[in-house]
This record gives structure tokens, C-alpha cells and sequence, in this order.
């Protein structure tokens, strides 16, 4: 007996279960055929046709997927959300089931035909025909369509790689003037991150949206603001320390001895590593001329100071080779003596008692530094011979212009490397 209860408290509920899906499936039918019946998704859906549809976007961001300096194009993956509300198709939940929501084809209902306004490519308008959209009981239209955005972005790149970027993606409504159709942002920033994930080139430092009529003064257009700011570090670590230790190895062919012969290979060499630095980094930035890149300047700077290194190394080897009868002018002399005993000052020593064997008499004697002495030495006739013998000869003049020479360009690259950080960095 308990058997046959259970039996049929069993075959009761899945009557019933069977009873409400069937009644479920009904109401949505029903509810389809009843709001569709005299529906026209051509119509723009206002009861006074001199109002303006508010149309309510949102922006959800996943990712970045590239920004093509060189085409300047930015492109990230997301979804594009549009509510608006059509007052013919709200329906009593009572009536149905408690049936609250439906979802229909995009084709059936009316849509304010929202498209990219600033592509880089072809591709423009998000909604497909195969798209759906949500209906709300009251009316409210949900459409939240998932897309490879691809837009143009004007680059400034003057403080590359130290640049932040704005990238503007606009949106319109063409089909319908702005006393038709009103665009509005959903939210306080109508950009949403909650699936955001973070780019390892780019980093989103804020963001900013806003509606505007364009110049014709009869369509809006909405802008939805991305800065980005460049992460430097690959650069600074691939880029800008190997030019710099370019440079300063580039200085120190003054020390290398004249007899190797090993200079102007060595010159010539740095010259080209610099010169396909330079290549390298011209390519990935955008054929501008407003405004010039910072990073260009300093570029054709050290691809200038490499250049004159080669002239002075060519003409230091001149000096070095040149004959030692011929004389050296005075004015040369009078340079390699102030720049020899440039640090050097006239001392003089206290007076010193010196004992000897006989205790009849002391003297006193004065003895002069090192620098009074060595500029006994370098003082020389017109023959720029000094009273000892000793001649100052143009391999003399060669070591100190290899001495100036290389003080002068190091100076210069670490100058021209921490101005142009210094610069970039400060108006970023």
C-alpha cells in the first residue's frame, strides 16, 4: 500500500513539472505573438516624434591587443552596451508565467544603428544580424554585443619612449539627427575594467567620455578617451643604454695607441652601430614631421660627434706622424705647457737647517716643488728645446689633442643623453 503512495506522489510531481514548462513555453509564445503582432522595427519607437530616444552606451574593455605606431592604429577586445527603451513592447509578468525578460533576434526590434565613426578597417557597425537582444518587462532593450574594436590614433610621439598617448574611440548614430536620437553614458565614467587585463607595453592611466554635436550641427558623435602611457623600460634597457655605451666607447679610441693602426677601423665600426641604432628605432615610430621625435635629435647628435671623431682621429694621426724637424709653432708649445702643469702652484718649503761636520757655519736653503721644477724644464728656447735638452715634439701635441679630445666627447654624450631623459621625462 505505501507503495502505490509513493508511486503516485511520484507521478503527481512530474505532472506538475511537466505541466509548468509546458505553461512556461506557452507564455513566452504567447507573449512573442501578442507584442510582435503589429510591431514596425522601422519606426522610431516615441509617442511624441519631437522628442528625442535616449540611447544609454556603455564600454566594457578586456584587453589590448596592439598599438601599431607606425600605422598609427590602436585595437582591444570588448563589448558594447546599448539600452534603450521601446514603450511598445512592455508587458504585464502576471500575465505570463511571472515571465520577466525574452530575448529576440536583433532584426525584430528597432535599433539606433550605432557604428564606428573612427575605424582602421572595414569593419564599422557591431551589431550582426545574428546578434540578440534582451526585452525587459517595462520595455528596456538590452543589446550587449562582444567585439574586436580597431581604431585610428593620432600619435604624438615627441617624448618617445617616454610618451602617453590619447586615443579616441568615436562613436555615432548617422541614420538619425541629434533631435532624434540622444546619446548618452551609462555610469560615472561609462568605461568599465572590472575584466580588464593588464598590457605589458601600455598602461591605462585614466580615461574620459563625452558627447558632442560635429560641425554640421545635426548628428552627435560620442568619445570615448583612452591615455595610455608608454612602459619604458624595455626601451631604456634595448635602446637608449646601448647608444650611450656606444658613444663612450666611441671616445675611447684616444687611447688607443696611434702605432696599432686599429683607430679608424675602430671608428668606423662604432659609427655604423649607431647609424643602424638609429634605423632601428626610425621604423618603429610614424613618419611625422609634427611634431619630430626628441629621440631623433639626440640620434643625429651622437651620429654627428661620432662623424667628427673620425675627422679628429684623421687629423690627430697627421700630427703624430709629422716630422720632427719640422718646428712646432709657439702657440702650441705655450698650450701643452699650460695644460701640463695646469693643477700645478708654486710652493715654497720652510727654510731647513742642515747640519754638517763643521759646526761653523749653517744655511738655509730653499727648495722648490715639483711644478717650478718641471716648469724649468718645459721652458723652453725659440727652437723649443729647454736648458736641458728636452724638446717638445709633435707626438707631445698628438697626446694632448687625444687627451682634449676624449674629455670633450665623453662630456658631450653623457650631456646629450641626460638632457634628452631629463627633457622627455619632464613633460610626460
Amino acid at each position: 500500500m505505501a507503495n502505490k503512495l509513493l508511486l503516485m506522489w511520484l507521478f503527481f510531481l512530474c505532472s506538475m513539472i511537466t505541466s509548468n514548462k509546458a505553461d512556461s513555453v506557452n507564455d513566452t509564445e504567447q507573449l512573442l505573438s501578442e507584442l510582435f503582432a503589429n510591431y514596425n522595427n522601422i519606426v522610431r519607437p516615441v509617442t511624441d516624434h519631437t522628442k528625442a530616444l535616449n540611447v544609454s552606451i556603455a564600454l566594457f574593455v578586456k584587453s589590448l591587443k596592439e598599438f601599431n605606431e607606425v600605422e598609427e592604429t590602436f585595437s582591444y577586445t570588448g563589448a558594447l552596451q546599448m539600452t534603450w527603451i521601446d514603450y511598445r513592447l512592455k508587458w504585464d509578468p502576471e500575465q505570463y508565467g511571472g515571465l520577466e525578460s525574452i530575448t529576440v533576434p536583433v532584426s525584430k526590434v528597432w535599433l539606433p544603428e550605432i557604428f564606428l565613426a573612427s575605424p582602421a578597417t572595414t569593419k564599422m557597425y557591431f551589431v550582426q544580424s545574428w546578434n540578440k537582444a534582451r526585452i525587459w518587462e517595462d520595455g528596456t532593450i538590452d543589446l550587449l554585443q562582444g567585439a574586436m574594436i580597431e581604431t585610428t590614433c593620432s600619435l604624438n610621439v615627441e617624448y618617445y619612449p617616454f610618451d602617453v598617448q590619447a586615443c579616441d574611440t568615436l562613436l555615432m548614430s548617422l541614420a538619425y539627427k541629434n533631435n532624434e536620437v540622444n546619446l548618452l553614458k551609462i555610469g560615472q565614467t561609462g568605461i568599465d575594467f572590472t575584466l580588464y587585463q593588464n598590457s605589458s607595453l601600455w598602461e591605462i592611466t585614466s580615461t574620459s567620455v563625452y558627447v558632442e554635436t560635429i560641425a554640421t550641427g545635426t548628428e552627435l558623435q560620442m568619445h570615448f578617451i583612452f591615455y595610455l602611457k608608454r612602459k619604458s623600460a624595455y626601451m631604456i634597457l634595448n635602446v637608449l643604454m646601448p647608444i650611450l655605451f656606444l658613444c663612450l666607447l666611441n671616445a675611447l679610441v684616444f687611447w688607443l695607441v696611434p702605432e696599432s693602426g686599429e683607430r679608424i677601423g675602430y671608428c668606423i665600426t662604432t659609427l655604423l652601430a649607431i647609424a643602424v641604432y638609429m634605423t632601428i628605432v626610425m621604423d618603429t615610430l610614424p613618419q611625422s614631421s609634427d611634431p619630430v621625435p626628441l629621440i631623433s635629435y639626440k640620434l643625429v647628435i651622437d651620429l654627428i660627434s661620432s662623424s667628427l671623431i673620425i675627422v679628429v682621429v684623421i687629423f690627430n694621426m697627421r700630427l703624430h706622424n709629422k716630422d720632427g724637424d719640422q718646428k712646432v709653432p709657439g702657440w702650441l708649445r705655450s698650450l701643452y705647457r699650460t695644460l701640463t702643469c695646469f693643477n700645478c702652484m708654486q710652493k715654497k718649503v720652510n727654510p731647513e737647517v742642515i747640519p754638517v761636520q763643521d759646526a761653523t757655519w749653517q744655511k738655509n736653503e730653499t727648495v722648490e716643488n715639483g711644478c717650478e721644477e718641471k716648469k724649468k724644464i718645459l721652458r723652453n728656447d725659440d727652437n723649443s728645446t729647454d736648458e736641458d735638452g728636452n724638446k717638445i715634439t709633435w707626438q707631445d701635441i698628438s697626446a694632448m689633442v687625444d687627451w682634449c679630445a676624449f674629455v670633450f666627447f665623453v662630456m658631450c654624450s653623457l650631456l646629450s643623453f641626460f638632457v634628452f631623459v631629463g627633457v622627455a621625462l619632464g613633460n610626460t
